[in-house]
């Protein structure tokens, strides 16, 4: 039998010269990607990582088998219940954003096991299509014996599938990013920006945070979808390398467009568990000083060594990250029963460490609590209540979050006429983005518009329905405003 390297790169380079069919009917290029470029300039295309299909399946099969023996240690539904009520509502977010999010990005990983232009891409891709079943079959599994005791855990597999508001501003982002960007643009997109640049944010540094208050079972499950993640990952690197020696305009406005986004994405799924759900206890950075570490300095050093320059909106970008998920937080936190999992009212010694670690930004961020305090303390403990009216708020008609960026004296939202319509943004890279590309946009219905045609409820209760929540699963209070520090702080007032 021949020795793994004296056939490995023969088996990984299988591109030939077609005989009866042009090389762009076999790679249209709007299915393949722009700029269409022959194979003749992909040849040269190599992933740091190669890995046979023998090899694969049996790292994987390890991988399995240790996320099932810890399941089968500490993944049952009494292990769960000894975990912090804030950290479960941390779980409960990345539950459901995750899995049908990986199911999608299958879609996107085959379209490039078909179209990518180089046949040690397509083979690295089919791989990723791979790992991402696995990341769908994982939480689903996990999650899946949690549901009879908590009903917001079917939210693991609900979620994408409801009208929730926070789902359609997913499943905007998922369809563009996963489904239906072709293999260059999901190269650079998915696998060199979101890949890359953020999610060691979760996969790395939020299993730490786990690892931190107890959850073992969450934090094996996301560093054994991180191994996976690393080794998809790489394809971004070399599309990215041809494609800036051949249209860097294009490569430069791709990873602007993917940053940003990917940007508003995980400042609500990692910034609320690391800032606001995970116990003062077990908290060791925060938020933003992840994003220092594992964006601004390694994610940039990434952007330097590709040629590429830093987004144009960087500053703003720097700045929001003071503001952008204190705001959404404190925002969703008044519409809590539009989610379905609970929120924490952070208490004075977590508002103490927030002004610590955001000292330019929670000054003005600690009256909004201060007044939601108060209204605990008048309501007394028990008694949820909801400081918004009885009609919803407006989006983003881009990202389609909630109207938040800026600070509380400045919202940074911008308006766009196009085709006689008006379109509002919750900021100037929103605005650009749609702007450059507004086909792609302009029929999107978010929550807005869907009431405006009368394809939602404009009453705030229907509306709750229509988002798929009943009154036993949509979001509360954590402590149903029952805090020892509230309490204490009622009676010396009297």
């Amino acid at each position: 039998m021949s020795e793994r390297d004296e056939w490995f790169d023969l088996a990984r380079k299988l591109d030939w010269e077609f005989s009866y069919v042009d090389e762009r009917a076999v790679f249209p290029e709007d299915i393949s990607g722009t700029p269409w470029l022959s194979h003749a300039v992909w040849q040269d295309w190599d992933e740091p990582y190669k890995t046979t299909y023998t090899e694969y399946v049996t790292q994987q099969s390890a991988k399995d088998a240790a996320v099932h023996a810890v399941r089968d240690a500490v993944g049952q539904v009494e292990d769960f219940q000894k975990l912090d009520p804030a950290w479960l509502n941390a779980l409960k977010l990345h539950a459901a954003t995750l899995p049908l999010a990986e199911f999608a990005a299958v879609v996107g990983n085959l379209r490039a096991a078909r179209f990518g232009r180089d046949s040690a891409w397509r083979t690295t891709a089919n791989f990723g299509a791979l790992d991402e079943f696995r990341h769908t079959q994982i939480p689903l599994l996990i999650m899946h014996e949690l549901v009879r005791w908590d009903r917001q855990f079917d939210w693991t597999h609900k979620f994408f599938h409801t009208n929730n508001w926070i789902a359609i501003a997913g499943r905007h982002l998922a369809d563009e990013l996963l489904t239906t960007s072709n293999p260059i643009e999901f190269a650079v997109a998915t696998n060199f920006v979101f890949e890359t640049g953020f999610t060691n944010l979760q996969f790395v540094g939020l299993s730490a945070v786990a690892h931190a208050a107890g959850d073992r079972m969450f934090e094996t499950m996301v560093k054994s979808i991180q191994t996976d993640e690393a080794r998809h990952a790489q394809i971004g690197h070399p599309v990215l390398r041809t494609l800036m020696q051949h249209d860097p305009e294009y490569a430069q406005a791709l990873v602007d467009k993917w940053f940003w986004r990917s940007w508003l994405f995980f400042a609500i799924v990692t910034g609320f568990a690391m800032d606001y759900l995970t116990p003062l206890q077990h908290r060791r950075q925060s938020f933003k000083e992840f994003m220092e570490e594992w964006v601004l300095d390694q994610f940039q050093r990434s952007l330097l060594d590709m040629g590429l320059e830093r987004p144009w909106y960087w500053d703003q970008f720097i700045a929001s990250l003071d503001w952008y998920h204190h705001m959404v937080y404190a925002s969703a936190y008044t519409y809590r029963a539009t989610t379905w999992f609970d929120f924490v009212l952070p208490g004075p010694e977590e508002r103490a460490w927030l002004a610590q670690k955001y000292p330019q930004s929670w000054p003005s961020l600690e009256a909004r609590w201060e007044r939601i305090e108060q209204r605990w303390q008048q309501s007394g403990p028990g008694v949820e209540w909801h400081s918004h009216g009885a009609t919803p708020v407006g989006f983003c008609n881009l990202c389609q979050i909630v109207l938040c960026g800026g600070t509380p004296s400045h919202n940074t939202a911008e308006t766009l006429i196009h085709d006689g319509r008006k379109y509002i943004f919750c900021s100037e890279p929103c605005l650009r983005i749609f702007a450059q590309e507004p086909e792609r946009y302009t029929s999107h219905q978010g929550v807005v518009m869907r009431i405006l045609t009368g394809a939602a409820p404009a009453n705030l209760l229907e509306l709750l329905r229509y988002f798929g929540l009943e009154q036993d699963m949509w979001g509360k209070d954590v402590q149903g405003g029952n805090y020892p520090w509230l309490r204490a702080a009622e009676e010396r007032s009297q």
